[in-house]
Parts: C-alpha cells; sequence; structure tokens
C-alpha cells in the first residue's frame, strides 16, 4: 500500500510539472504598470482594437464605436483621445450600409473602410471626407469575393497594393471551404481586383448558410513583415501564407491546456444554449507578431464551465472565463505558454508596443470592469529561470 501512495504521488508531480511548463524557455509576467483610456459618454466598450504607427512616429489605438459610424483614435502612451471621426450615413459622402464592416488606419492620412452590404472600399483620412470609392465585386477571372469581415484583422498593405480578408463564399455550396478565397488583392491605383489561389483549410463538416457550424471558418490572423500567420478558431495548426508567392505551410502549434483541438458542433438552435456551448467549447484566438522579441502570442481558450448565473453573450464578447497566451520564436515553436486567472482578462483587446503586451482588464465578469474606460495591463516577456 505504501508503495502505491509513492507512486500516486510521482505521478501527480509530474503531471504538475508538465502542466505548468517548467520545460518551456519563457514565460508571461504581469507587472504594475496600467494604460487607461476613458470613453466618451457615449461610446462603449470596443469589441476589437487595432494599434497603428504614424508617419511622426507615434502610436494610435484606434477601435470603432459600437455599430456607429465612427471611429476614435487614441495615443497609446498619453492615453488621450486625439481624434473620433464621424462618418456620413446618408447623402454622397456616406458609408454604404450605415456603419463600418472592416476598416484599418496606416496613419492620420489613410483610412480604409469596407461598405458592409456591398464589396467596395472608401479611401479616406480623419476629416470623414471620402476621398475616393473602389469596388472589389468581380476579378478578372469572374471570381466575386464577399465583403470583408470585422473581426478577421485590419487589412495589410503589402508592396503597394491591398491585401482583403475573406470570409467564406456561401455561393460556393457544399465546397464552400474548398473553393472560397481566403484573401483578395486590390490595386488601389488600377483598381484591379484579384482572388489569392488560398483556400479555407477543411475544418467541421457542416459548413452551410445559416449554420452555428460556420464558426468554424473564423479565424484572426496578423502579418511578420513576409508572412500573413493564419490561427483558426478551431485549428491546432498555424496556416502561414507567403501573399506574393501563394505559398501555404501548416505549423502544428498546440496548446497544452486544450489538447487536440475538435471543430465545434451544435445541432441547437436556441440561441442561449449555443452562446453558453461556444464559451465553454475550446477554440483558438488572437494571434499577435511582436516584432522586437521574434516572437507569435497566440490566445487558446481553454475548455471549462462557465457559471449559470453568467450571461454567456456578454462573457463571450469580453474574454471568456480562462484562457492561455502561447509564445511562439519566429520558426513557430512553442517556447511558453502562460495561463491567466479567471474571469479577469479580455484577450479580444490585446496589442503589443515597444516590445510589451498589454492586455485589457475589461472582462465582464472582473469585479473593476467598468463602461467608462478600457483598461489595459502591461505583460512583459521573461526567460523562465525554472528547471
Amino acid at each position: 500500500m505504501k508503495n502505491f501512495w509513492v507512486w500516486i504521488l510521482v505521478v501527480v508531480s509530474f503531471c504538475s510539472c508538465g502542466n505548468k511548463g517548467k520545460n518551456y524557455s519563457y514565460t508571461l509576467q504581469t507587472v504594475d504598470t496600467f494604460l487607461n483610456y476613458h470613453l466618451p459618454s457615449d461610446v462603449k466598450v470596443p469589441l476589437m482594437i487595432r494599434n497603428c504607427i504614424d508617419g511622426d512616429g507615434k502610436e494610435y489605438l484606434y477601435f470603432q464605436n459600437s455599430h456607429f459610424p465612427d471611429i476614435l483614435i487614441y495615443d497609446i502612451h498619453n492615453e488621450t483621445l486625439v481624434k473620433r471621426v464621424k462618418f456620413e450615413v446618408e447623402g454622397p459622402n456616406a458609408i454604404d450600409g450605415g456603419f463600418l464592416f472592416g476598416f484599418m488606419m496606416t496613419d492620420c492620412n489613410h483610412i480604409y473602410i469596407s461598405s458592409m452590404p456591398q464589396p467596395e472600399l472608401y479611401a479616406t483620412d480623419t476629416t470623414g471626407c471620402i476621398k475616393r470609392k473602389m469596388s472589389f465585386s468581380e476579378t478578372a477571372d469572374g471570381y466575386k469575393p464577399v465583403c470583408c469581415f470585422q473581426d478577421n484583422g485590419a487589412f495589410q498593405f503589402i508592396d503597394g497594393k491591398l491585401y482583403l480578408p475573406q470570409g467564406i463564399n456561401f455561393s460556393f455550396g457544399k465546397d464552400v471551404m474548398e473553393k472560397s478565397a481566403l484573401l483578395c488583392r486590390v490595386d488601389t491605383l488600377s483598381g484591379e481586383v484579384e482572388a489569392l489561389p488560398v483556400k479555407f483549410p477543411k475544418i467541421g463538416s457542416s459548413i452551410r448558410r445559416g449554420s452555428p457550424n460556420n464558426v468554424n471558418a473564423n479565424y484572426q490572423y496578423c502579418y511578420n513583415g513576409q508572412e500573413l500567420v493564419y490561427s483558426f478558431a478551431y485549428m491546432d495548426d498555424l496556416m502561414v501564407v507567403n501573399p506574393l508567392t501563394h505559398q501555404v505551410e501548416y505549423k502544428v502549434v498546440r496548446s497544452r491546456y486544450i489538447g487536440e483541438m475538435k471543430p465545434f458542433s451544435s445541432e441547437s438552435t436556441n440561441d442561449a444554449v449555443l452562446q453558453r456551448e461556444y464559451c465553454e467549447h475550446p477554440s483558438y484566438g488572437k494571434i499577435i507578431y511582436d516584432s522586437c522579441n521574434k516572437v507569435y502570442y497566440r490566445v487558446a481558450y481553454v475548455p471549462q464551465e462557465i457559471d449559470k448565473k453568467v450571461a454567456p453573450l456578454s462573457l463571450y464578447r469580453t474574454g471568456r472565463k480562462q484562457f492561455s497566451i502561447m509564445i511562439l520564436d519566429e520558426d513557430f515553436n512553442v517556447i511558453g505558454e502562460h495561463l491567466f486567472p479567471t474571469y479577469t482578462y479580455n484577450p479580444r483587446l490585446s496589442f503589443v508596443s515597444k516590445g510589451k503586451l498589454y492586455i485589457s482588464l475589461n472582462n465582464i465578469m472582473n469585479p473593476d470592469y467598468s463602461d467608462d474606460v478600457i483598461r489595459f495591463q502591461m505583460v512583459e516577456l521573461v526567460k523562465n529561470t525554472q528547471k
């Protein structure tokens, strides 16, 4: 009997060490440094944020005010609102559809916005005046791109051409994943539109219009200066795409807190049930490239049952219950993974600035949650001294 308990202790000790990631080279460490962005009274905490560096070297954080046609721009390190750009919803200077559906700001003089109902792009700036309107409704070979999706990341300029993220194209019926283009490219000078020969990976078996299982096509991506790196919500592997050569590679990157990822599947038609299932099913989220430290950060939402009193949709939109952040080197090797505490952070609102990762504390279940301010805590990449 004594030997039995000794064996149990050895096994528990081994598993504990494995789960804590002591063999990893790096970890993440929160520090008592915060950024606070106070919101106007008529502005809500956003579902997503982006950041950019202007020509003068200043860094800006920008986001849309809920579904309204206005963008707020903050000086990242001064924590001040520097501009609120409101767009017209009617008339010749209007954004078709009434609100923004996909957009990016390369600097204060260049903002690109996608229409919601039509595959059209608007070139504008912080004055809110539309300078140019471009259609990307059809490529030279007859492919019809879809409108850009807000959560799939910002547009990306590469070698002077604008690359647009694409969602699944339901015109292809049962072959929707295999035939839908993942990227479209627009020459903003000539207006030429191309659909890249890079398709969605096959995930799940029930991708069809109106199905809750369509979340298997959800993704986030980042740009490392040469490649676009895709993190699909329900796929372990990262998809690495060279946008110039169209070369595609898959990198095995699996969270130790999830195990092998399984596609999401549900037969429920009840919204409340679906929302809870989304919250409790493991998935991958945002991926960020840190060019200063030459690492990637990939969010992994761990499988956990949420409390019955929690509103699942609000929780889903503000960070879920618990997540880890995987640390990957430039070759996509996992060199660390840090598990964050429950009901505290919102990794949907996160960014890297000057080699530091910032994660929002605006989780709806955080006791310090506020609708009046977006609060970020600094997280540092540190060498793991554990052996």
